[in-house]
């Protein structure tokens, strides 16, 4: 009969566990990680537990994994870290990353959006409060107004006659 409280300790000692990501599967309900433990301790299968309304495919890194009354074959990610592609921050800021280079941050000077390739809005309206700068091209498609006249390349002048030169506000 063993010492029932070494046994303990054991299992207390087995709850939690540091480790490194080697392998994700990601097409079911829950997430799938491979993760290697203690020296040859690969598990398979261990769910990844994330944040409602967050979700990620992790690329590798390092977890923490907890197992339900230290059975390591209960096991539940539940954080996966990649310190390659973190962005240090100022105290209080908030930033979501990947590993390509794209973020958003939130810092304390203004909310910063950052795209490797392409920013893509998708909402049957757009609404900018403040003033808007572009430095750049503005290409559009569909109709440009201002204070409610039509200023796109549909737009009408009254009041032109010939060799006036000057053709009123658009109508």
């Amino acid at each position: 009969m063993g010492n029932p409280v070494r046994d303990l300790g054991n299992r207390v000692m087995m709850m939690f566990g540091r480790g490194v990501l080697r392998g994700v599967n990601d097409s079911t309900g829950r997430q799938q990680l491979q993760v290697e433990l203690l020296k040859n301790e690969l598990r398979d299968g261990v769910e990844h537990m994330q944040n409602y309304g967050f979700t990620s495919h992790p690329t590798g890194g390092d977890v923490a994994v907890a197992f339900v009354a230290g059975n390591r074959e209960q096991g539940i990610v539940l954080v996966v870290d990649d310190r390659r592609y973190r962005i240090p921050l100022e105290a209080g800021e908030v930033a979501i990353y990947d590993d390509q280079g794209n973020k958003i941050e939130l810092l304390r000077s203004m909310v910063k959006i950052t795209a490797v390739q392409h920013v893509e809005v998708q909402a049957p309206t757009i609404k900018l409060l403040g003033d808007l700068e572009v430095v750049g091209n503005i290409t559009t498609t569909g109709t440009v107004t201002n204070n409610g006249k039509n200023i796109g390349s549909t737009h009408q002048h009254g009041g032109v006659t010939a060799g006036s030169g000057n053709s009123g506000a658009p109508i």
